[in-house]
């Protein structure tokens, strides 16, 4: 049997982060921290974060930034590890940065760079790495636990589990960091896909499959507005993405899973009203012989979608100025203003960034990311129940989680060796 110190069990950025927070609090003194990661290498969701350019902060934390059923506690791992000191911890890996819009991203603009930083901080503090190894179960003794493997078993004194949620499956999260906590005794809340698409219907996606515009997205439940997101929507062949979208989606992922009738409405142009775009176009169309209310529309949209919002109200796209009348213009000029959508479904777990739900927050350490069931054992990252908005929120949270865990597990150590 392996013997170590601390074992972390997933190699994400909570996990890689925490070993190396551990070993850089002791000073060099003699400690094995041992990784156990599932997949062949470390990182492999962080190289795929961002579109491949790792989002790891945002220069905004809000009250709608970070949700799950004990929303303060993700606020307090936040507020102890704030963007300064996130941006300082990359600076002494090695990590320059740049921000966009307020977003932060390394200076290359590659994940890579922040995936290979870690590794090679974590091999210079001789970490224990143990790639392609499965746990298959946790066990609490009076030493410590002992973790179970398809390799060999591990005995260890303090556990971290850092195997992310449900979400990319392919890319390590496949959600059997849950069944470990289970088998603790600890509750997991209802799990849900978050920043992701959402399947509609009301609309021809196909004619409009591949649209980007810009817009207000609202989310109705039941006719009540729940919240709201803008910026660039996608529309694809099975409804609607882009991050608006993923902004809103957790929501609707939890209110369908309700039986809830969910519904979305767009506003693609929100500088005008309803009058405005009814006279523009009317002016667009009487002073050009050749406009057509297709090519009209296309003055506010693109014309795929400008195309699937006259097919749905059953305008001819050809007719000019003579054949369209003030209350069509008055009909078109309401889609403009209010495309309303239903959404029939999220687009799962494997096509979702981030899971929502997990650890029952109640049942760990607000101060030390301890379980309060087990002595001994840490979560860090997005096995608890905590997602943030698309934009950063959810790497810092990994990064500020895995932080506060290493300091506490480094501070038992100091005590146990001084």
């Amino acid at each position: 049997m392996k013997k170590t110190d601390v074992c972390i069990i997933g190699g994400g950025p909570a996990g890689m982060m925490a070993a190396i927070t551990v070993m850089d609090n002791l000073n060099g003194r003699n400690c094995q921290v041992t990784i156990v990661e599932h997949k062949d290498k470390l990182g492999k969701k962080l190289l795929a974060t961002g579109n491949g350019r790792c989002n790891f902060a945002n220069d905004v934390i809000d009250d709608m930034s970070f949700r799950g059923e004990n929303t303060p506690f993700a606020y307090n791992v936040i507020n102890r590890y704030d963007l300064n000191q996130i941006l300082d911890f990359m600076r002494r890996i090695g990590v320059l940065h740049t921000s966009l819009n307020g977003y932060y991203y390394p200076r290359s603009l590659q994940a890579a760079t922040v995936c290979d930083a870690l590794k090679l901080k974590l091999d210079s503090l001789k970490a224990d790495v143990c790639c392609n190894v499965n746990v298959t179960g946790l066990e609490k003794n009076d030493r410590g636990f002992i973790i179970k493997t398809d390799a060999e078993d591990i005995s260890a004194k303090y556990v971290v589990i850092s195997m992310g949620g449900k979400s990319y499956k392919s890319l390590g999260s496949d959600g059997s960091g849950y069944k470990l906590a289970k088998k603790i005794g600890h509750r997991i809340t209802k799990l849900y896909p978050a920043l992701t698409g959402l399947v509609a219907n009301g609309l021809d996606f196909k004619v409009c499959s591949g649209v980007r515009v810009r817009g207000k997205i609202s989310l109705l439940v039941k006719d009540r507005r729940i919240c709201c997101s803008e910026g660039e929507i996608q529309f694809a062949d099975y409804g609607i993405s882009g991050i608006p979208v993923f902004q809103i989606s957790r929501y609707a992922s939890e209110y369908i899973g309700r039986g809830d009738r969910v519904q979305t409405v767009i506003d693609f142009v929100p500088e005008y009203d309803i009058l405005d775009i009814k006279d523009t176009i009317r002016d667009i169309l009487d002073n050009n012989k050749k406009q057509t209310i297709l090519s009209a529309l296309n003055a506010f949209i693109p014309v795929k979608l400008a195309k699937a919002i006259l097919k749905r109200l059953r305008v001819d796209a050809s007719a000019g100025a003579k054949r369209i009348d003030n209350g069509i213009l008055i009909s078109i000029a309401g889609e403009l203003k209010g495309l309303k959508i239903g959404i029939e479904r999220d687009c799962g777990f494997d096509k979702a960034q981030v899971t929502a739900g997990g650890v029952d927050t109640l049942e760990v350490s607000e101060k030390t990311l301890e379980s309060k069931l087990a002595d001994g054992l840490y979560f860090a990252g997005e096995i608890l129940d905590v997602d943030g908005n698309c934009g950063g929120y959810n790497l810092h949270f990994a990064f500020a989680s895995g932080n506060i865990v290493g300091e506490a597990i480094a501070n038992k150590l100091k005590g146990q060796k001084e």
